[in-house]
């Protein structure tokens, strides 16, 4: 590796994180909105100020020419790779020449590293343990690292359980300098937990409190408990694209991620509407109740052990049948 390189790369991720720090208050994570290449140019503005996009790599590459776009993170596409496929089917060479190659485009401010989640119906997909997602994606930074991009990468911590990602923290050691900006995986499938989300990222910031934390297709709901908010840097989420999935004629794209913008700056600066409280739903204890076999009772548990206790109660259920 060519030593002045390498502190080129070291002194351009520093200049960048310092500089995009400053621009929102602290305790306000940045949000990125997911987008297509085609949009990046109009899917942010003035009066829609998402702090960047998320591109995604598998939607840049069959493209050939360049595209307009401001601040933006790379994506590395893990999960249309790992969980659709079973693995990555193009390597980290490969991966290295599309950055280098879209790096061009616009202010690309880190690309994040391929990593393998551990959610799992993930781990079914592959067959593989959570310890050896860990070690695959660690692989995969250090491969990509050692081909020196100029460009910053995002490391990705990864787990399931909070003692997970603590080893995982661990097993990274010294390749995660101070104030790195460092993704936090398997969080996407738990918005409906964002207490959930905000143990593990308190547990991460408890040994590295220096690191600044981005939190993968994070929700409105997730985003709007404040102290999830507080503990990261930034996330982002594609939510905004998925009712077109369901349309008979879909609503024009812009239009639709413009009021998602605007949901989420009102979700982060706690001026959303009072939504239904959580206890309200279905499987919490009131409102609407699922149909139990068994006759039911009120029990006051911890909140954070509430999802568990649900899902035990389900299989029991299931196994009395």
């Amino acid at each position: 590796m060519n030593s002045t390189a390498a502190s080129d790369s070291v002194r351009n991720h520093q200049a960048m994180s310092n500089r995009f720090c400053t621009e929102h208050p602290p305790g306000i994570s940045r949000f990125f909105i997911g987008s297509s290449p085609s949009l990046a140019a109009s899917i942010v503005s003035h009066d829609y100020p998402a702090a960047g996009v998320m591109i995604s790599i598998n939607s840049l590459c069959d493209r050939k020419s360049n595209f307009d776009v401001g601040d933006w993170i790379l994506d590395s596409g893990a999960f249309t790779e790992v969980a659709r496929h079973g693995g990555y089917r193009h390597g980290v060479e490969q991966y290295f020449q599309q950055i280098k190659r879209w790096s061009a485009c616009g202010n690309l401010l880190i690309a994040v590293a391929q990593d393998w989640m551990c959610e799992p119906s993930v781990l079914k997909r592959t067959g593989l343990t959570v310890i050896e997602h860990q070690r695959l994606t660690i692989e995969r930074y250090d491969q990509l690292m050692s081909l020196n991009p100029l460009v910053a990468v995002m490391p990705v911590l990864q787990g399931y359980r909070v003692s997970d990602y603590l080893k995982h923290l661990t097993d990274y050691g010294a390749r995660l300098s101070p104030g790195a900006w460092v993704g936090v995986g398997s969080v996407c499938r738990r918005n409906g937990n964002p207490e959930e989300i905000a143990d593990i990222l308190k547990a991460i910031k408890l040994l590295r409190s220096d690191l600044r934390l981005h939190g993968f297709g994070l929700k409105i709901l997730a985003l709007e408990s404040a102290e999830v908010r507080a503990l990261l840097y930034s996330t982002d989420s594609m939510a905004w694209s998925y009712p077109r999935r369901f349309q008979a004629v879909p609503q024009e794209e812009i239009p639709m991620a413009h009021n998602y913008q605007q949901r989420i700056n009102a979700a982060v600066n706690d001026s959303v509407q009072k939504r239904v409280p959580k206890t309200a739903g279905a499987g919490n204890g009131q409102g609407r109740k699922p149909k139990w076999k068994s006759s039911t009772q009120s029990v006051r548990l911890p909140k954070k052990y509430i999802p568990q206790i649900i899902q035990l109660a389900k299989q029991w259920e299931e196994e009395d049948k």
